[in-house]
C-alpha cells in the first residue's frame, strides 16, 4: 500500500547543542539524517514532502520556514501544517534516523483507523509526539497554543486529545541520536551491520564537529 493521500513533515530544526554541531546533517552510510527520513516518505509514496528549520545544504525537498519563529517543534508543525497539500501529515524528527519504514507504515495504518486527529508512535514507555499523524486543520489550533506562550507539545496533544500507536520494532531503533557518544555506538553498530570485517573499537574516541560531518562526504 502507498500513502499518496499523506504530507509528509520532517522537523530538522532543532538547536543540537548536545551533539554540537547540526544533528541533520550527520550521516550514517553516505545518507544524511535528513536524507534518510526524507527517503522514508518517498518508499511510502508520499509525494509532498517539506522540512521544517533546516538550515544546511543538502535537502532535496522544499524548506519551509517558522511563522513564528524560537517557538520549538509547534512553531514548526504550524507552519508547514499550513502548506500541506494533504489532509493528513506524517510527521518524523530528523533524530531518529534508524527507525524502520515498516514502523511508520503501521503508524499510518493505525491512523486510518482513529477518528483522533493525532495518532502517536509509542515504543516501551516513551510517547514520541514528533513521530505522529497530525491533520493539517490543527494549525489554527497550535497557532493559539504559541501565542497564548504555551509552546507545549503534549501541553497541546493533552487538550486536543490522540491517539497511540505501540511500536513493535526493537528499542535499538528508536534510539533519538541527540549526543556524539550515541552517533558513536550507532555508527558502529551499523557498520557491523553492513560490513563484513570487524570496524575499529570506537571506544574512548571523540570525533570533532568537522569529522562527524566528514563522514558523509567519504
Amino acid at each position: 500500500m502507498t500513502y499518496e493521500n499523506y504530507s509528509m513533515i520532517v522537523l530538522a530544526g532543532g538547536k543540537s547543542s548536545r551533539m554540537g554541531t547540526d544533528k541533520a546533517d550527520l550521516c550514517i552510510g553516505d545518507k544524511s539524517f535528513l536524507e534518510l527520513q526524507i527517503e522514508k516518505g518517498r518508499e511510502l509514496g508520499i509525494q509532498d514532502i517539506q522540512v521544517s528549520g533546516y538550515r544546511g545544504k543538502r535537502c532535496p525537498v522544499p524548506v519551509t520556514p517558522d511563522r513564528f519563529p524560537e517557538k520549538g517543534p509547534l512553531g514548526g508543525l504550524e507552519s508547514c501544517l499550513r502548506r500541506a497539500k494533504q489532509e493528513k501529515c506524517l510527521v518524523l524528527g530528523v533524530d531518529i534516523p534508524l527507525i524502520p519504514v515498516t514502523e511508520l507504515e503501521n503508524l499510518l495504518s493505525a491512523s486510518e483507523k482513529s477518528e483522533s486527529a493525532v495518532t502517536v508512535l509509542k515504543h516501551g514507555d516513551r510517547k514520541e509526539p514528533l513521530i505522529a499523524v497530525y491533520h493539517r486543520d490543527l494549525a489554527d489550533g497550535i497557532r493559539e497554543e504559541i501565542t497564548q506562550g504555551k509552546g507545549k507539545v503534549f501541553g497541546f496533544l493533552d487538550k486536543i486529545g490522540y491517539t497511540v500507536y505501540e511500536c513493535k520494532a526493537p528499542e535499538q531503533y528508536m534510539t533519538n541520536v541527540n549526543t556524539p557518544e550515541i552517533y558513536i555506538q550507532i555508527k558502529e553498530r551499523e557498520d557491523k551491520e553492513n560490513c563484513s570485517e570487524q570496524p575499529r573499537s570506537l571506544k574512548n574516541v571523540k570525533l570533532s564537529n568537522d569529522e562527524m560531518i566528514s563522514s558523509c562526504q567519504k
